[in-house]
């Protein structure tokens, strides 16, 4: 089964008629298969060079490979919303595709999905609609939760949706689709964006923002429901769509990716609530890749022996659900790297079981200590006209960003130098206790490792908005001078400080442009123009009880089993081109 044949533009009828272009991966003379779909808003027959889509190599290992656009993306008929048609909507377009595909006669009825990103979003979508054909999944780095995790972070606008619509493979469809008359005015807008990154993500007012203004459903639907959740449902991932769940699913992502807060949510609740019979097969895979770069080892730091075999890694799953190959690898119920230690380890569960709870005090000092600090405070002032300018972590990666940490726009707090290694893994919180004059403000926290030789490792962030402090769906404005707590929540975390090292955290009240600016008053900041940002004093309140950070902290004896890169990545021959076949002749 060397030779594969690859048959474009086969469209698929959906239950409302409308028909969805697929490119159908076939092994010469192969017989009936199981099966494998990929769904896609980024062009099915795009080449794909990072390793994420060797559907050539995938058929080779004897699988149907299905590759289709989304509804209204590229060949595909329909009209696209984004992260929509997927599970609970009016359309369930990915449980339709599985059972069309089980039911032709290549396939022996046997399904399963993977994709990163978007693409793992649908494989999530798909398995809550819970086709009966459908045998397991493996969704990596998935986009869901937009209300959450992908649009806002603490309620805080992700910028990075609108540079995403910008992208060639998102904005070039989407321009194609406009009526001819308004594709030209379409095209310059792109360029001025595009002329203005990185800057032009975060230009004010948000609504009027060139070429995503004149998209709505990637841009402006999302600012106008900012504080709607169920505008956003049909991303949504919690317990009740969980409980649909009735199949595996492989659920991998990234300490430093866009989305690891994502996976590993979804990884517990399926794990807590899918159908019973599937509850034991659920598996989480954590490695310190960027946003699909499984294939490397390096995203701002180096971290020896992380690159993975990801196609690799999804045929030896799949091989297992849809064909009863076993796989002794998979009595580990979470696979996950430690950075610092630079190694992998198996664990037995998440949240994992040596991890307990370790409080530091953020004293008027500046240190993060044990114990009760001393009552005192800290005050910075913060102009969102004068940003601070780090990175989101997954955009510029674990590095080191010392630089902007001397700066007045913000407080920094460290540890003493550690006595011995400590190991953090899970998800750490900052508890603050805050004034500010303001009547509305942004809390952003970054973790940052800071090794013996005084190297620092951005390694965690998390965000929160004042005005949510109460209700994410209730905002109400700041008394100024009122000490109010916040809790930030960060992302899941993995990593080893060795001893003479010491922990960073740094707190400031912005992040240009990674995410929307507040112009610290009760206002709509997607309407607020530049003249409406305000400069503010913000104070940090110490003393016992008050201002903090909880870290899941490990104990050495206590850890899972250290292990060797489980999916090193294979020599392997160069994916050979497949033999090009038209639609029709697949019906033959």
């Amino acid at each position: 089964m060397n030779e594969v044949e690859v048959y474009r533009d086969v469209m698929v009828p959906m239950r409302d008629g409308v028909r969805l272009a697929a490119d159908v991966y076939l092994p010469t003379g192969a017989g009936q298969l199981p099966a494998v779909v990929v769904r896609t808003a980024y062009d099915k027959s795009a080449p794909v060079t990072d390793g994420t889509g060797e559907y050539v190599r995938i058929a080779r290992a004897g699988f149907a490979v299905v590759v289709q656009d989304k509804r209204g993306r590229f060949a595909s008929e329909g009209e696209y919303r984004v992260l929509r048609d997927d599970a609970t909507g009016p359309h369930r377009d990915g449980a339709d595709t599985v059972e069309w595909v089980a039911a032709q006669p290549w396939c022996d009825g046997n399904v399963g999905m993977f994709g990163y990103s978007y693409l793992g979003e649908t494989v999530l979508g798909a398995a809550q609609a819970a086709p009966p054909h459908l045998r397991a999944g493996a969704p990596a780095q998935p986009a869901t939760d937009e209300f959450v995790d992908r649009a806002f972070v603490g309620g805080v606008l992700v910028t990075n949706i609108g540079f995403w619509a910008s992208l060639p493979m998102v904005a070039e469809d989407l321009v194609a689709k406009l009526p001819a008359d308004r594709q030209e005015k379409a095209r310059a807008e792109l360029d001025a964006y595009r002329a203005g990154l990185p800057e032009s993500t975060a230009a004010m007012p948000l609504t009027e923002q060139p070429f995503v203004r004149l998209f709505p459903h990637a841009w402006g639907d999302v600012l106008a429901h900012r504080d709607d959740p169920e505008f956003f449902a049909e991303s949504r991932f919690a317990r009740p769509e969980a409980e649909q769940v009735k199949v595996p699913l492989l659920h991998i992502g990234s300490w430093l990716d866009h989305f690891p807060a994502n996976t590993v949510r979804q990884y517990c609740l399926t794990r807590e609530h899918a159908d019973p019979a599937v509850r034991d097969a659920q598996r989480l895979v954590m490695g310190p890749w960027g946003h699909g770069g499984f294939t490397r080892d390096e995203f701002g730091s180096v971290f020896p022996g992380s690159a993975v075999d990801y196609a690799g890694m999804n045929i030896e799953w799949l091989d297992r659900w849809l064909r009863g190959d076993s796989l002794t690898r998979w009595d580990h119920p979470v696979v996950l790297y430690v950075m610092g230690a630079d190694r992998w380890r198996t664990e037995q569960s998440w949240p994992v079981p040596g991890a307990a709870a370790r409080t530091l005090a953020l004293t008027a000092d500046g240190a993060l200590r044990q114990g009760d600090p001393s009552p005192g405070t800290r005050t910075f002032t913060y102009d969102p006209a004068d940003p601070y300018r780090g990175g989101r972590l997954q955009d510029v990666g674990a590095v080191d960003l010392t630089a902007l940490h001397e700066g007045d726009n913000l407080l920094r707090f460290e540890t003493p130098a550690l006595e011995a290694d400590l190991e953090i893994t899970g998800v750490p919180e900052a508890v603050l206790h805050l004034s500010t004059t303001a009547t509305d403000a942004d809390w952003h926290v970054e973790l940052h490792t800071v090794g013996p030789d005084g190297t620092a490792m951005f390694v965690n962030e998390g965000a929160a908005r004042a005005r949510y402090r109460r209700s994410r769906t209730a905002p109400e404005p700041v008394e100024p001078g009122a000490v109010e707590e916040y809790v930030v929540g960060l992302r899941p975390m993995s990593v080893v400080i060795p001893a003479g090292g010491r922990l960073r955290m740094v707190l400031t009240a912005g992040k240009y442009p990674a995410f929307e600016r507040n112009p610290q008053s009760f206002t709509d900041p997607g309407t607020a123009l530049e003249s409406d940002l305000q400069k503010a004093d913000h104070t940090l309140h110490s003393g016992p009880g008050l201002s903090r950070l909880v870290l899941p902290v490990v104990d050495p004896a206590r850890r899972g089993e250290w292990i060797d890169n489980p999916w090193p990545l294979a020599a392997g021959d160069a994916e050979a081109a497949p033999v090009e076949r038209q639609a029709a002749e697949l019906a033959r």
